[in-house]
């Protein structure tokens, strides 16, 4: 758990989503299937994809296994299969692409490259610069794509489900036509944003940061449910100080672009068409630029300036024709990041591939695969948005019999007369079977409102929540649509599970030994928290076989190193969920994590979840 202890009022809180990890099973030169689980369900191979050329850029088609060296955290690692993947030429015509089920079909035959171009409008100048994404990307929808490949175009204020990959040349180009850029331009143009984004320079360029940063991961998560064997997220944009807050506290995040790249093998690259002499404040512009370096090098992709467009979309297309997919047994699932270092024993070769990789967290695993070869779940068909007026907490428990609940809280991001007092909760099936629809108040708000946390039966399988949220006159100030997947919790494999922990804030003495005598005291939403808090930490554990699971904790400065054990306390009577004191007095202000261990004798599962 990531936590940050400041000496100012709470602000925002982070995200989490979970991801499987795909790769290679077999050394041969052509065909693919995902990697298995390993057999302990513990340790899923990891697949790293290389690209290999010759000083003039030529790919290296003939490398053997043992041409190769891999070293994760400098260590050598023996590999379990080397696989060339070179692009089969498709013979005869192509079917179009009209349904979803076409769409992933098509994804996953042979010779189908797959390419997610994002026309970042919001930080791209209007005039030469846009007219150099419009011309580079025109040519190479003319020039480089071939009938078999799969595109979309999206703009940041693209609704989620109009990521749509199509074969048709004409909606491509229609696409880009419309492409305008609006860096410096901060009058709305939409109802949404004259709503909620607003006319203030800073309030709108820290929104539109936020709005980028969103849709690349929608764009990123898209890309991996279609599991596709060659794809690429290209994004056009002249860059944004990725270390700049948004609104009310929240930090534009490309990290959880960059961990999903990670487990769905494929890499990001950027094109900024901005000139190096236009004017622009050096540092804003050395910023920015080091954020489009950061994301492609993190992804093993390629970061291309303005003078280098056309031959960069070029090299894009030729890194995805033929490339090397490297497996190999890792020691450990444990949520982290991995440097890993690739080497080929030819003097003329030249590397090209990601620095590492981001692991599973064990439980984010065991959840979310259920058998050797898991799904990917579905992506969602309706429009989906986060308010960004309240912070929302959504997490869930395991019953004596197996049964899943789900736990849902919120807070407001910002306090007073005019501040969100009530949210409206409604959670269905995706065949509409109604699971819950009342009305909650913020935690902590005490009685003004029935409770200030949902609990309720949830089956495996999508949950669709809508939240709508209310100020103090009634009157509705803004609108939450979110998906939950609930995975079946009797059906796991026997070995201990951590579901994600329960964080009660209390700010007194008498609140937190009430809290802990409550097996309903409501989570808290947010992860800021000041020294005179006091946290109680309650962990949903079970291990399908019966086996009682033994919890601990400690806390971890922000490079992971442990600073102290965190006590343990006896569980309210009759609940038995492990529960844990944490005073912040002792922790001077900074970044924390909390690392949580759950064993027995059939396994070992460590978590770090924010």
């Amino acid at each position: 758990m990531v936590a940050r202890v400041v000496s100012t009022a709470p602000k925002g809180s982070a995200s989490v989503f979970a991801v499987l990890l795909l790769g290679l099973c077999s050394i041969t030169a052509a065909g693919q299937k995902p990697l298995p689980a390993a057999a302990n369900g513990e340790t899923p191979p990891v697949r790293i994809d290389v690209v290999v050329t010759d000083p003039q850029g030529r790919p290296i088609l003939d490398l053997r296994p043992a041409d190769f060296e891999l070293l994760e955290n400098g260590v050598s690692k023996p590999l379990t299969a080397v696989e060339l993947h070179p692009l089969p030429r498709a013979a005869g015509d192509v079917p179009p692409i009209e349904t979803e089920a076409d769409e992933k079909r098509a994804a996953r035959e042979p010779g189908t490259r797959v390419f997610a171009f994002f026309l970042d409008e919001f930080h791209v100048s209007p005039g030469p610069n846009t007219d150099r994404v419009r011309q580079a990307l025109t040519q190479f929808v003319d020039e480089k794509l071939r009938p078999q490949d799969l595109v979309v175009v999206m703009k940041p204020l693209d609704a989620v489900t109009s990521i749509h990959f199509t074969r048709d040349r004409v909606l491509l180009h229609g696409a880009i036509d419309s492409f305008t850029g609006r860096k410096g331009d901060y009058a709305p143009r939409t109802r949404f944003e004259e709503i909620y984004i607003g006319r203030a320079a800073a309030a709108v360029g820290a929104a539109r940061r936020q709005i980028v940063t969103a849709g690349l991961r929608e764009m990123t998560m898209r890309l991996g449910e279609l599991n596709a064997d060659r794809a690429a997220l290209v994004v056009f944009s002249e860059g944004f100080p990725r270390d700049i807050p948004a609104p009310r506290g929240r930090v534009a995040d490309l990290h959880g672009v960059v961990r999903a790249s990670s487990l769905f093998h494929h890499a990001a690259y950027t094109f900024n068409p901005a000139a190096a002499d236009e004017a622009a404040p050096p540092a804003d512009r050395d910023r920015a630029v080091a954020m489009l370096q950061w994301l492609a090098s993190q992804t093993g992709g390629r970061a291309v300036a303005a003078d280098a467009m056309v031959a960069g979309l070029a090299r894009l297309s030729h890194d995805l024709d033929a490339y090397y997919a490297l497996s190999y047994q890792p020691a450990h699932v444990d949520g982290r990041f991995h440097p890993v270092e690739v080497r080929a024993r030819r003097r003329d070769a030249v590397v090209h591939t990601r620095p590492g990789y981001w692991a599973p967290l064990g439980g984010e695993w065991r959840a979310m695969v259920s058998s050797a070869s898991a799904a990917m779940l579905p992506m969602s068909r309706r429009a989906l948005r986060r308010s960004v007026a309240v912070d929302t907490w959504v997490g869930l428990i395991r019953d004596a019999d197996g049964r899943a609940r789900m736990v849902i809280t919120w807070e407001p991001r910002s306090r007073g007369v005019s501040s969100p007092q009530a949210v409206a909760v409604k959670a269905r099936t995706t065949s509409g079977t109604t699971l819950f629809d009342g009305r909650l108040g913020r935690v902590g708000s005490g009685s003004r409102v029935p409770s200030d946390s949902a609990r309720f039966e949830v089956p495996a399988g999508r949950v669709e929540i809508d939240l709508t949220i209310y100020d103090m006159v009634g009157k509705v100030v803004d609108t939450d649509a979110r998906d939950f997947d609930v995975p079946d919790l009797r059906s796991q494999k026997r070995g201990p599970v951590l579901l994600s922990p329960e964080v009660v804030r209390a700010r007194t003495l008498r609140d937190f030994t009430s809290a802990t005598m409550d097996p309903d005291a409501a989570p808290s939403s947010i992860r800021t928290f000041t020294r005179a808090d006091r946290l109680l930490i309650r962990v949903p554990a079970f291990d399908v076989s019966g086996a009682a699971v033994q919890v601990t904790a400690k806390v971890l400065n922000e490079w992971g190193q442990p600073m102290r054990n965190i006590d343990a306390i006896a569980a309210p009577p009759g609940d038995g969920m492990p529960q844990f004191a944490l005073p912040l007095s002792w922790l001077v202000p900074g970044d924390y994590h909390i690392e949580l261990l759950g064993t027995n004798a059939t396994g070992t599962v460590k978590e770090r979840v924010a």
